[in-house]
This record gives C-alpha cells, structure tokens and sequence, in this order.
C-alpha cells in the first residue's frame, strides 16, 4: 500500500497494538480495499507518527502491530502561531485547510470590530484540520480555539513576539521577523479590514507591523502568504 496517514488517538493504542477509529477503519477497507498485511503510517495528533502493520480484520474493525515510532515527524523546530479574523465560510475552511498544510501550530480566531461572522462550527474546523494533516503527513494537529476578541488575545500574549500583517505595514516581513528563529504570532484581520481603534491599540501595545505585498490581499490569501514566507526566512 502506498503512504497513506491514518489518525490514531493515543488512547487507542495499547502497548505495541493499535485498533483503528470506526470511521478509519472504514476507509481503510472501503476506500482502499485494505487488507491483513499491508502497512501503513499513523498520526496521532500529538507530535508522533508510527509505521504499523495491519494484523487483523474483524468485521468493519481494524487493528495491528506498531512496528517502529516517528517523534515530531512531520514538524517543524519552530512555530508559527496564526490568529486571523474570523471570516466566511469556505474562506475560514480554506485558511484552517491551508495552515495546517503549512506547519502552524494552533490558529486563533478572532472576533474583530469589522467581521461579519461571529461563531465557528469547531466540530468542522478539526475534521477540516484532521483531513489537511493526514493529507500532509503532520504527526501535530494544529490547535484551533474558541473565537475570542482582539483585547483578550493581546493580554494573552503581551511577551510574545507578535506581527500585525496590514497594507499599510511599515516594513517587510523579513524586518518584522528579525532575528526570531522559534516562536511568532502573527495577526491577520478579516474582510473588512481592521477598525482604526483596533490599529491604535495595536499600534499603542508596539505591534511589528509588516507588508506582504504592495497589493491588498484577501485574508485567506495574507495568512497563507505570510505562513509560506515565514517558512522561508525561519527555516533551516
């Protein structure tokens, strides 16, 4: 069988055993026709893969051996943070999509003075990043929260290293950056913009404040921008 990532939660594995999720199990038969035997690669969502081998079918129920474990695999040795107003949806779908694909840690919605939605469905927004890191091969799942406002996440993280992305940024990104190499939070507001009370606190709280291009982008398109460009200038 080719390399295809199942989730595995951790308490479904018992010393060097594992049984597949119901619904896992049912792709495994169904949609590529599994069978005793074959191998295959393991996610569990918290920071580790395994290679396991299928050892027995029961009904529409799948378990096996794990054969050898896979620490961080998957990861990056740093961590980009994403907060981004909340927007609509197959938007937020395509930004939760897209940053789990590119290596953010946890993503942050927000709920700015200009959104016009003002919940997230968090039951979708995991299934979406659950797909998005079998699909890439992430042994980490991001984290999504509950929606909170701008106050409170600026409280939250008054000593981190923060990056306000807005069309009117003063520099680049790479500046904006400088010489961090392991932890960055990085703020995109929604379609509307950011309100000018949000910019002055952002800008009272000193704020980084980067430009990605000299065009307006769509959020969806800042946040995956800016998480692809910090992948660059973070990396190895």
């Amino acid at each position: 069988m080719e390399n295809h990532f199942f989730y595995l939660q951790q308490k479904a594995i018992h010393k060097n055993t594992f049984q597949l999720s119901e619904e896992e199990s049912h792709h495994f038969l169904n949609s590529l026709r599994g069978k005793v035997g074959d191998d295959l690669w393991l996610l569990d969502g918290a920071g580790t893969a395994y290679n396991g081998t299928i050892s027995g079918i029961n009904g529409r129920s799948v378990s096996g051996i794990i054969r050898d474990s896979f620490p961080n695999y998957g990861e990056s040795d740093y961590s980009i943070h994403l907060a981004i107003g909340l927007i609509k949806g197959n938007r937020m779908d395509m930004v939760l999509e897209k940053a789990t694909e590119l290596g953010a840690k946890s993503i942050q919605p927000l709920l700015l003075d200009r959104c016009v939605k003002n919940k997230l469905n968090l039951e979708r927004a995991e299934r979406i990043i659950i797909s998005a890191a079998k699909q890439a091969g992430r042994s980490f799942f991001p984290i999504v929260f509950e929606p909170i406002d701008l106050s409170t996440w600026i409280k939250k993280h008054a000593n981190d290293h923060k990056i306000l992305f807005h069309i009117m940024g003063s520099q680049s990104l790479a500046d904006a950056l400088g010489n961090e190499k392991k932890e960055v939070f990085i703020l995109v507001g929604p379609e509307g913009d950011f309100s000018k009370k949000e910019l002055d606190q952002m800008e009272k709280e000193q704020f980084e404040s980067a430009i990605l291009a000299p065009r307006r982008l769509r959020s969806e398109s800042a946040a995956i921008m800016a998480i692809s460009v910090l992948n660059e200038l973070m990396g190895n």
